[in-house]
């Protein structure tokens, strides 16, 4: 077993790159190569916080010592000379990401503005954004690939994704310098979205948010910005004063907006063609002067943050390590809903309860990128030091998801669709495996108290970047290397019966039906964001037409009305959940334990002592009650989420992220079992309402009723 491997301050790695890539001589600004930042084994008082100021870029570099989580972080602080910075030391492989990164984005721009070109965002010879963005994302990519070659002996070697991750922060100057434009401070992604954008979204469509608590004690939790007013459809839209309103109480939260706003569908297309992966965008609006916009917590996806306008101050945490004494807290959802990270635990440091330590303290200005790995706790606020130059209202950061577990796409789910596939238990499961009434998280329960903690952070790895590129069959010198890896890690988890079940075949089938489902999402998303571009264009196109005529504001039409982002992105979330109940009919189809009920072989479920008349729409009349398992509207589109709250007719979800909606109405929540007469066993789960009646009118007719 190897040892944890030691985290580097991702902050620290930032300001390297920024000497470095200024041609500053490590010689000359640092005096020992042989650490990021010099360990100190002084008292607290000698714990002195160094924060470095490039182009109004504050970057908090630390010591490394054990006591940082017990002192007062200060907001920020002043600009260091170089005969202080000589006193902390750089590491080559910390500068050699950065370097990494700059050189494979400076690489992939090319290839950035062509794609642009050829969809239609750029003319020939010009450069948008949009190929920008393509050539981040494909940066990204490149650097993973990168570090995943340097991994294939050296399994302690730094990863960019997942909880072995590496965050990591760029100032938009050395973007800019990577993009040609030396005396560009902003780069080209500065004001790509800003506030006046985002009225002009909500005059055009018919938008959706919530605002975020902001207690850093508590864990993260939103309810709707707006309620209806009325009946009617400009009674039902959120307005852009109530989203100013909110502005005061929070966060405003706009998930997946990639899908609904035209202009953020085309970077939001480029980030899905450069990973080749079903991403989403989801975009924050914050007052300045908000102490906390985001309360401590994880998130599911590996995120790459722009911010677009304003400022926002994050901190960055190494992973709790916790997970043997809160084995039920999924380490991707961790302070939110029930759950929660103080920020005074988490600056506790290693030897706190959570085990964590402050591995980045930034302020994004316009036009910088900050990289966060998932289950990397992080929280923001948007107060900034007194007599501070940067003059804005609001701060407006675009986070970009790259989706990898949300769609199966990780080591711990190729596992589990082989074991059920095989029909076999998973000693990992958590215990609500065993209940046909709840959703399984694989990413809780006793995968969490795994004695090496490395395995657990490999099980719950992403596959590689580019795996959807390939074809599994026709490809073996790209897929042998994972079903090889998938294989080892499962013998040091299964009991020997259980590894009996899990052969490099069973693997193997597997991986190539995630690849299969994973290949179909990625194509509903393309097609989603490729529909938001081109409503669009056609929006300019009608504005145009109209352009002569005074006072020609854009009609709400029925039309119009029609292609509103509310009903153009309900369809392909239907596509989505389709694909998701063919993958798991697939995982349970081939087993003879399966608790799923497939409806090829009904008579392998329990048997019905009675039968009940359903309301044909059952999934929205149907009562509710704590506990059950649904799909929420969330701006649009239904997710799976977890009633935890019912007041009359008035109910409280809880999102399958950890996201929390407050206050939803009947006709929002989709009941996904229906409701189960007395004395009726029979496991309906995943099965539509059709393949349930065909089974109970079968049972009915075997019991001679």
């Amino acid at each position: 077993m190897r040892t944890k491997p030691s985290r580097r301050s991702a902050a620290s790695i930032a300001l390297c790159a920024i000497l470095s890539y200024h041609d500053i001589s490590p010689t000359n600004a640092f005096t020992s190569p042989s650490s990021l930042v010099r360990s100190t084994t002084s008292s607290l008082s000698s714990s002195t916080q160094f924060f470095t100021a490039h182009h109004d870029h504050d970057v908090m570099v630390r010591p490394t010592n054990n006591n940082i989580g017990r002192r007062t972080t200060q907001l920020y602080s002043t600009t260091v000379d170089a005969e202080t910075l000589s006193s902390t030391g750089a590491t080559s492989p910390s500068m050699q990401v950065l370097h990494q990164f700059l050189s494979q984005y400076e690489k992939s721009l090319e290839e950035g503005h062509q794609w642009a070109n050829e969809f239609g965002f750029a003319e020939e010879g010009e450069k948008k954004a949009e190929g920008n963005f393509y050539a981040i994302f494909r940066a990204i990519r490149g650097l993973e690939h990168s570090l995943a070659q340097e991994n294939s002996d050296d399994d302690s070697s730094e990863k960019l994704m997942g909880l072995s991750g590496t965050p990591f922060y760029i100032p938009a100057s050395l973007l800019a310098k990577a993009e040609g434009n030396a005396d560009d401070d902003v780069g080209a992604f500065s004001k790509y979205f800003t506030f006046p954008h985002l009225a002009t979204a909500l005059e055009e469509d018919f938008l959706d948010a919530q605002v975020g608590s902001t207690d850093n004690r508590k864990g993260w939790q939103v309810s709707a910005v707006s309620q209806p007013t009325g009946s009617s459809f400009d009674d039902a839209r959120m307005t852009l004063a109530q989203v100013k309103t909110a502005l005061e109480s929070g966060t405003i939260i706009f998930n997946n907006i990639g899908a609904h706003i035209p202009h953020l569908a085309s970077a939001t297309l480029a980030s899905t063609d450069a990973l080749s992966l079903p991403g989403a965008l989801n975009m924050y609006v914050t007052a300045r002067g908000m102490r906390t916009s985001a309360p401590p917590h994880t998130d599911r996806q590996d995120v790459l943050v722009v911010q677009t306008e304003g400022a926002k101050r994050w901190r960055v945490f190494a992973p709790p390590t916790d997970g043997h004494v809160k084995p039920d807290a999924d380490p991707f959802a961790r302070g939110k809903g029930a759950d929660s990270l103080p920020l005074h635990v988490l600056l506790e440091g290693t030897e706190g309860r959570l085990g964590t330590e402050l591995l980045m303290d930034v302020v994004l200005r316009e036009g910088d990128v900050l990289f966060i790995p998932a289950g990397f706790p992080h929280t923001t606020d948007t107060v900034e030091e007194e007599g501070s130059t940067v003059d804005y209202d609001t701060s407006v950061h675009l986070t970009f998801n790259i989706d990898t577990h949300v769609w199966d796409l990780d080591n711990l789910s190729v596992r589990s669709a082989a074991l059920k596939r095989g029909g076999r238990k998973d000693i990992l499961a958590p215990p609500s495996f065993s209940s046909s009434n709840a959703e399984i998280n694989r990413y809780s329960g006793k995968v969490n108290q795994l004695p090496d903690a490395n395995l657990r952070s490999e099980l719950m790895d992403a596959l590689p970047l580019g795996f959807l590129d390939v074809s599994p069959n026709d490809n073996p010198a790209f897929v042998d290397p994972i079903v090889n890896r998938l294989e080892k890690l499962c013998a040091m988890v299964e009991d020997d019966s259980s590894a009996a079940a899990i052969s490099p075949e069973s693997l193997q089938e597997a991986l190539e039906q995630i690849h299969s489902y994973g290949s179909s999402i990625l194509d509903i998303h393309r097609d989603m964001y490729l529909a938001a571009v081109e409503e669009g264009r056609l929006r300019k196109t009608e504005a145009a037409m109209t352009a002569h005529i005074k006072d020609a504001s854009p009609k709400m039409t029925p039309e119009r009305m029609q292609r509103l982002s509310l009903f153009r992105v309900r369809p392909y979330f239907e596509q989505i959940d389709t694909a998701k109940k063919e993958l798991e009919l697939w995982c349970h189809s081939g087993g003879s334990t399966s608790s799923f009920a497939s409806s090829s072989d009904p008579s392998s479920t329990a048997s019905s002592s009675s039968t009940t008349t359903l309301d044909p729409n059952w999934q929205f009349t149907a009562p509710l009650k704590v506990g059950d398992e649904v799909e929420a509207d969330l701006g649009g589109a239904f997710f799976p989420a977890k009633v935890s709250r019912v007041a009359g007719n008035v109910y409280d979800v809880v999102f399958f992220d950890g996201d929390r909606a407050d206050g939803l109405e009947r006709d929002q929540i989709k009941l996904m079992t229906p409701p189960a007469a007395e004395g009726d066993e029979i496991d309906t789960t995943g099965l539509t309402k059709k393949e349930i009646k065909r089974l109970k009118k079968k049972m009915n007719k075997k019991k001679g009723k």
